[in-house]
């Protein structure tokens, strides 16, 4: 079948409903930080199922649903969406296409087994794979890579009694607030005066509510005009731990868009794919060859050279940027960060030329191969929800696409 094993035969295996590994799976790669495009989620099935376990694959295919039948599990995890409304819109469930999405959905389904998908959510949150990553290919993760100049944050400005604006200021923190470039905890603060009363039927934290006919006492408070910046897919986030760390019945806050794109610096959740960084000193290609076929598990590789500098004479790379997946958008960016060699699964001919032309190398991986972390990672994340899993190797899932000619190192 082409699977291994990721189980943990020391825990005792729980049976959970799917609902309940949606919402697990919600608090490390929530769904607002997917792109709007795409279609994360549970896609197939009922959240009420209970599974004591997962199949975990890159897509939906006919050998995850029959190993996950095989294993007794109720639930496939994968990174792409079965049912995604820009790529393959879906109009009818039915087998009278063997092998199209809408039969692969009537089989799951007839089998009781639900589909999660974790994309972009996933490769925006899951610094696990960074660091896996950039720790395999021996280099320093400085940053993350981002394909538009704004939109991708937002800013809070709440105002918070003097006496509770540090656990205020902390929780939205923790909760994903205040990261700009390398700094955490980011948050300015000024003083001022709030006023309020409150009315019939309420219950202040401060003061004391109006009664029929009679108004409640206008209050006068020292508050702290608190203001921090937040990526815009963690907003539920955020707005969660302000909303549980305030005293308040009633929160005063603003939310602006902010126009200023996020920095490259850093590595923060929710913001940016993938990572840029540099190697302790310039690495030879043929150690850089070796490390990634190793940690990828390939036998190839395309390798777009440099007209002025082919990799047969250009023997050496100080500064490299990844992405998994498709990462045609991220040419240009990895080239302002001064990367040398960009490292991803799929560009295309023209994305790579252009890159050429800029000076930067591409290696494109396979857009399956340069996704293997999501099973790695995900498995990691189930068994500490005591779930098990299984990993449908990448091998069984393998198309070459657009009939590239491989270069075998």
């Amino acid at each position: 079948m082409g699977s291994s094993r990721a189980i943990d035969k020391k825990a005792v295996s729980a049976t959970v409903r799917v609902s309940d590994v949606v919402k697990f799976l919600e608090a490390r790669a929530p769904a607002k930080t997917a792109e709007r495009w795409d279609n994360v989620g549970l896609l197939v099935g009922d959240g009420d199922w209970k599974t004591k376990g997962a199949v975990i694959s890159i897509d939906l295919t006919a050998e995850a649903i029959a190993l996950a039948k095989q294993s007794g599990y109720k639930l496939i995890l994968t990174h792409h969406p079965c049912i995604f409304p820009t790529a393959h819109p879906l109009s009818r469930v039915t087998l009278n296409q063997p092998g199209t999405t809408e039969a692969l959905v009537f089989a799951a389904l007839r089998a009781g087994i639900a589909v999660v998908a974790a994309h972009t959510n996933f490769d925006q949150c899951a610094l696990e794979v960074v660091e896996s990553v950039s720790k395999g290919l021996g280099v320093t993760a400085q940053g993350r890579l981002h394909d538009r100049p704004s939109g991708s944050l937002a800013k809070l400005v709440v105002f918070v009694p003097e006496t509770h604006a540090e656990k205020v200021r902390s929780a939205l923190c923790v909760g994903g607030a205040g990261h700009i470039g390398r700094y955490d905890q980011c948050t300015f603060g000024t003083r001022g005066e709030g006023t309020f009363r409150a009315g019939l039927g309420t219950d202040p934290f401060i003061g004391t509510p109006g009664t029929p006919g009679t108004p409640g006492t206008l209050e006068k408070v020292n508050e702290i005009r608190l203001e921090t910046i937040f990526p815009r897919g963690l907003q539920r986030k955020v707005m969660a731990a302000l909303f549980e760390s305030h005293p308040y019945e009633e929160v005063a806050y603003d939310l602006y868009s902010v126009e200023q794109g996020p920095s490259a610096k850093g590595l923060v959740s929710g913001l940016g794919y993938g990572f840029w960084g540099d190697f302790p000193k310039p690495k030879p290609f043929s150690e850089i060859l070796k490390d990634v076929t190793s940690l990828f598990k390939l036998d190839g590789f395309w390798m777009t050279d440099l007209p002025f500098a082919p990799v047969s004479t250009r023997t050496e790379f100080r500064r490299v940027g990844f992405v998994a997946g498709k990462g045609a958008s991220f040419v240009d960016a990895a080239k302002a960060l001064g990367c040398d060699l960009f490292i991803t699964g799929e560009v295309g001919y023209h994305g790579v030329l252009d890159g050429a032309r800029q000076g930067i190398s591409v290696m494109e991986l396979g857009h399956r191969e340069s996704e293997l972390f999501f099973l790695k990672t995900t498995s990691k994340w189930l068994k500490k929800l005591g779930l098990e899993s299984t990993q449908l190797n990448l091998s069984t899932q393998r198309i070459w696409s657009g009939g590239k000619k491989w270069r075998i190192p």
